[in-house]
């Protein structure tokens, strides 16, 4: 089994590059927020968890996510009553992958040097690849389009505080990087085939470190 060390950016690695080779920028659009309009509110809309290191319990990165109005409905109709089971949590992971909208946002609670992340995101693509999530020629393809894709993050790197955002559109993935102190590092917008379904099935595939604890903060229904 892979350590958390080398697992925790399953999501971050596995979804964030598929722009890596087709993408565009988008530095004059607003910033993607867990607070859209086009995002439901109130109960089963919205997932959390804080991810940590499984040894020493050290706080990686908090990660929210929020879906559409006709997901919440599904949700509801599904989650409403019942204790979290694997049964449902397959259920539910289904409606969420399938989400035509939803942002996913990831506070980073530590530094992360970008040759470190490089080297976990390249173990996590051949993960996501067996897992059926992504396609040989997409892992390969991100590989290679790593080290120019995050040449604006080569001596910095990831800083605490920092926060990675995907907004999942019915035909688009557009992801952002963005520094406590607001500056826009990374903005990219993705209409690669497969993109933007790649995302939801990376955060909540069986196995995922994040599928489980995110699906049972939906089941307290509490925002």
């Amino acid at each position: 089994m892979a350590s958390m060390k080398s697992r925790w950016l399953v999501a971050a690695g596995a979804c964030f590059l598929v722009g890596s080779f087709s993408g565009t920028a988008m530095a004059d659009a607003s910033l993607p927020s867990l607070e859209s309009s086009e995002l439901a509110q109130g109960p089963y809309a919205y997932m959390h968890m804080l991810l940590q290191k499984t040894i020493f319990r050290v706080n990686v990165a908090t990660i929210e996510v929020r879906v559409d109005k006709p997901s919440q409905a599904r949700l509801a109709t599904l989650a409403r009553g019942h204790a979290y089971s694997d049964v449902l949590a397959q259920q539910l992971a289904d409606v969420v992958i399938g989400a035509a909208r939803a942002v996913v946002q990831m506070r980073f609670k530590r530094d992360v040097s970008l040759k470190r992340w490089i080297g976990v995101v390249k173990e996590n693509l051949e993960q996501a690849r067996k897992a059926g999530l992504i396609s040989a020629d997409l892992e390969k393809k991100v590989g290679q389009g790593l080290p120019q894709w995050f040449a604006a993050l080569k001596d910095r790197g990831y800083e605490k505080s920092d926060r990675l955002i995907y907004s999942v559109g019915p035909d688009s993935l557009r992801t952002v990087v963005v520094s406590a102190a607001g500056h826009v590092l990374v903005d990219r917008m993705e209409r690669e085939q497969g993109a933007r379904r790649v995302v939801l099935a990376s955060y909540f595939a069986p196995g995922s470190d994040f599928r489980e604890p995110l699906l049972r903060s939906l089941l307290e229904a509490k925002r």
